[in-house]
């Protein structure tokens, strides 16, 4: 089993609302002999507020983010190609999926995931070693992630290889879902509603462990919309 991560860049001439249909209806039909799970990050007006959050070393920023699963890669790397005809630049990347935080995901199937969800392009700083990024990354960052923030669902992606040459060179990518409110209040995102103090203790915690191991001239924070459909 392969998961497969795919940046997605909309063509011009083709507009928010169509661009989603294309990806949460239209894809999963086509691909439906092929995938086993079929999820959509889209970037759209249900996520203005959380505009504060975005950044990006590499703009414009990717409109949509896909996940999803396939037996075997070497078997549908043709059908994935169907991302083409709604997208101007493609960029895929082969994930090891872990599941930190999990829901029942039965009762997010074929609709929008409740409050948004974040998924965050991280790269290896040079002067730190792999085994050492992924040290802190599992055995100290993970469990802070969980403390000091209200996501609800926390997924933690390994990026084994990249499908093509051009792409970034990301070691992680990260899925977390958090409450609407968290869009652009810090006190909700940082589990720490109408307390200040513990908003600033939350906030101190989280970034000096993200300093760590987190090269911020090369990130890519983008809030969606999130939809399970497969």
């Amino acid at each position: 089993m392969e998961k497969i991560a795919i940046q997605l860049w909309k063509k011009n001439d083709i507009d928010e609302d169509e661009f989603k249909n294309f990806l949460v209806k239209k894809v999963p039909s086509s691909l439906a002999d092929i995938v086993s799970n079929y999820q959509v990050n889209i970037v759209d007006k249900d996520v203005q507020d959380a505009s504060g959050l975005i950044q990006s070393s590499y703009p414009p920023s990717p409109d949509a983010i896909v996940f999803l699963k396939v037996k075997s890669l070497f078997h549908a790397e043709r059908e994935l190609k169907v991302f083409e005809f709604s997208s101007k630049k493609v960029l895929s990347y082969v994930v090891s999926e872990s599941k930190i935080i999990e829901v029942d995901e039965s009762k997010n199937l074929n609709k929008r995931t409740e409050g948004f969800s974040q998924i965050v392009f991280l790269e290896k700083p040079k002067e730190m070693d792999r085994f050492a990024w992924f040290d802190h990354w599992t055995h100290h960052h993970t469990e802070i992630a969980i403390e000091t923030q209200s996501n609800f669902i926390y997924t933690q992606n390994t990026v084994v290889r990249n499908l093509q040459k051009e792409s970034p060179n990301f070691i992680a990518i990260i899925e977390e879902c958090f409450p609407e409110g968290a869009m652009s209040d810090p006190e909700e995102f940082y589990a720490a509603k109408g307390n200040k103090e513990l908003l600033e203790k939350n906030l101190r915690i989280m970034m000096a462990s993200c300093e760590k191991f987190i090269d911020f001239s090369k990130i890519e924070v983008i809030p969606t919309s999130r939809y399970l459909v497969i």
